[in-house]
């Protein structure tokens, strides 16, 4: 509860720093640009479901499904890194695709449309047994990389595209903060207490 206080009492503290500095780090006003802020919170909501799924499917695949089917503990790590390839695949396929025709046709409709697909492959999840059959699990997981591939670089360009051509690298820079924040934060608020 100390650290909580801490980290609330530095997150304030930080914000008046930044509202006051000369040059500061965040360019608070470019929260005012709503789809800055909205493309942002979804980097940041985005980044912790993903984040979380992969610290929550790892452990699942080295402490039960690896052991189920006869791995020992010591050959788990490596192989559920392997077995987690599906997801990376999928938004290897789906990022730049989606990031190519979104530019085309409006990002909007891709962002959603993954944010969505990538909500159903979570459910879908939720629905295998303990024992799942793998070619089932490995098609949800690139189902899931596809949804977020999808999700991604539209939603990137639509953030970068509604700040103003000097606030683009700053905005960018507040952005990957954002998700790589998230990604911290998944872990801490999914591993087991």
């Amino acid at each position: 509860m100390a650290l909580l206080g801490a980290a609330l009492v530095s997150l304030i503290a930080f914000y008046f720093v930044e509202r006051h500095a000369k040059e500061p780090m965040f360019r608070l006003p470019l929260f005012k640009i709503r789809a800055f802020t909205f493309g942002t919170l979804s980097t940041f909501l985005a980044a912790v479901a993903r984040g979380g799924l992969m610290f929550m499917l790892i452990i699942w695949l080295q402490g039960i499904w690896l052991p189920l089917h006869g791995y020992d503990y010591t050959e788990a790590p490596l192989l559920a890194g392997i077995y987690m390839l599906p997801l990376t695949i999928g938004m290897l396929i789906a990022g730049p695709t989606s990031g190519y025709l979104s530019d085309r046709f409006g990002a909007r409709g891709f962002a959603t449309g993954g944010m969505v697909a990538a909500a159903a492959s979570f459910a879908a999840l939720t629905l295998l047994p303990v024992d799942f059959s793998y070619p089932v699990f490995a098609a949800i997981l690139a189902f899931n990389g596809i949804s977020m591939g999808m999700f991604a670089s539209p939603n990137r360009a639509a953030v970068m595209n509604s700040l103003p051509p000097d606030a683009r690298g700053a905005g960018g820079g507040m952005n990957q903060t954002f998700q790589n924040s998230a990604q911290v934060i998944s872990m801490g608020s999914s591993s087991p207490c």
